[in-house]
């Protein structure tokens, strides 16, 4: 084990640096702007994948104190199913640098990975919601049996706890009792990534600040894994050799219509 991995073992989380670079965080940043502007006008199908500021809100008004859910119902929250709404998601998701960061920590080669799904987790500036305390492994969406999956966030802004980035309690994977008041806000910068055990308890105060906290979340496992659950996303189970053939075809399909 390398100094990373022993790292993750211990703490259950890692922030690494660098895993996507500057041309690869601009496109994405430009994915991501479309698909919010396309919410908020009112396309359909980016609201089914979606939950608003104004959903959250009216449903968890201890997480979002103050902000009145009737001005909020086209800001997005939660935008699911990336590949479905914009097949170029693929292009990060296909990141070799991804999947070999994935591999190190779960111990396995980057060929053992399955991607599950991914989503666009917005908390924007002045009214983003708090998100309470969980762990990943607990969720109904998609889990496996053996806990063998793992989370990236990759913010597209500088991500701390100024302006709601997550909190992290150390050590909880390990320790099921873990007292929340350990918890720490890693800092994360654009192009970097916050890498989570699926037994590490988190979550994140509001963002009240004037930045903007918009993340990428993409969970990982291993083609071996059983699950206990798995939702139904465009291309869940897919290997990198998977994604790089769809992002192949949708690029030549573009050429072709263009």
């Amino acid at each position: 084990m390398n100094t990373r991995t022993v790292k993750f073992a211990s703490d259950g989380y890692l922030v690494i640096p660098e895993l996507i670079c500057e041309q690869e965080q601009a496109f994405v940043r430009e994915l991501v702007t479309e698909l919010v502007d396309r919410y908020r006008g009112g396309d359909p199908t980016a609201i089914s994948a979606g939950v608003t500021i104004s959903e959250v809100s009216r449903q968890h008004p201890q997480r979002n104190p103050g902000i009145p859910p009737d001005r909020w119902k086209r800001e997005p929250f939660i935008i699911g199913d990336l590949l479905a709404l914009e097949p170029r998601f693929a292009r990060l998701l296909s990141q070799e640098s991804i999947w070999t960061c994935v591999g190190e920590l779960l111990e396995c080669a980057s060929s053992d990975l399955l991607f599950h799904f991914c989503n666009l987790t917005r908390k924007p500036s002045e009214v983003g919601p708090a998100i309470g305390w969980h762990r990943d492994a607990d969720n109904k969406y998609f889990a496996s049996h053996d806990g063998r999956t793992l989370r990236l966030l990759i913010p597209l802004q500088f991500m701390s706890v100024r302006n709601g980035g997550t909190a992290i309690v150390p050590g909880s994977h390990i320790q099921s009792d873990a007292p929340v008041e350990t918890a720490l806000y890693p800092d994360v910068a654009p192009g970097a990534c916050l890498a989570l055990h699926s037994a590490t308890l988190h979550g994140g105060s509001p963002n009240r600040s004037e930045q903007e906290r918009d993340v990428i979340v993409i969970q990982f496992g291993l083609c071996s894994s059983t699950l206990r659950y798995q939702a139904n996303e465009t291309l869940s189970l897919s290997t990198r050799k998977d994604l790089l053939a769809f992002y192949q075809g949708t690029t030549e399909k573009r050429i072709v219509n263009s």
